[in-house]
């Protein structure tokens, strides 16, 4: 396994976007926990984190993207839901949206939607950003099994798995995870609680 320093610096990236582009899952650090970050349009990648992870492959995997522009060139927005993403991106809200363009099923999750955010951390918008196309997100952890929050215990996960890059940002804090949320024809569903409380996204919704 390839062990790799986490740096904050652009041109950090561009050997690990190469990697991303050509099919690798690299794990690496969030603004919640370690995750698998591989490109969500490239079936044989999305595939290789869910074989990693020992995964129902009908359990949809959630995205991150660079910012919302890139979100609405892969998905279909609704006046609600991008009263919501202005609202709490960068951030901790993931929304179940219709996609625009072609994804592996692993993706796809509720009604044919795909759970996607622009998250918190700059560091991890600005390596989507570099790669170009909205990038998984899932824990890096086996299926059912601790949330890692340090390098060490993604590798005692996931090394005889196979993993072979994998980003030392050192030990996380734990934080909540992002909210989900489905918002459809006025109304509003939080399939998942999360950092945002229902009452600050229906404050929005109003």
């Amino acid at each position: 396994m390839v062990i790799l320093r986490y740096s904050k610096s652009v041109k950090y990236t561009v050997p690990l976007r190469n990697l991303l582009r050509n099919g690798t899952v690299v794990a690496g650090p969030t603004e919640t926990a370690y995750g698998l970050l591989a490109s969500a349009v490239n079936k044989p990648a999305v595939s290789e984190v869910v074989r990693l992870k020992g995964r129902n492959e009908h359990k949809p995997i959630a995205l991150v993207a660079a910012d919302l522009r890139m979100v609405q060139q892969y998905f279909r927005l609704s006046s609600d839901e991008l009263r919501l993403a202005k609202k709490f991106w960068p951030g901790a809200l993931t929304l179940l949206l219709k996609p625009r363009r072609k994804f592996p099923l692993a993706v796809i999750g509720i009604s044919g939607r795909v759970g996607v955010r622009v998250p918190g951390s700059v560091w991890l918008r600005k390596f989507c950003a570099a790669v170009g196309v909205p990038l998984t997100a899932t824990s890096a952890n086996r299926a059912g099994a601790s949330t890692p929050y340090s390098a060490t215990e993604v590798i005692s996960q996931l090394g005889r798995r196979g993993l072979r890059y994998i980003i030392d940002g050192g030990r996380l804090l734990k934080r909540p995870t992002s909210t989900v949320v489905l918002a459809s024809r006025g109304t509003l569903t939080v399939v998942r609680r999360g950092m945002i409380s229902q009452q600050r996204l229906h404050k929005v919704m109003r």
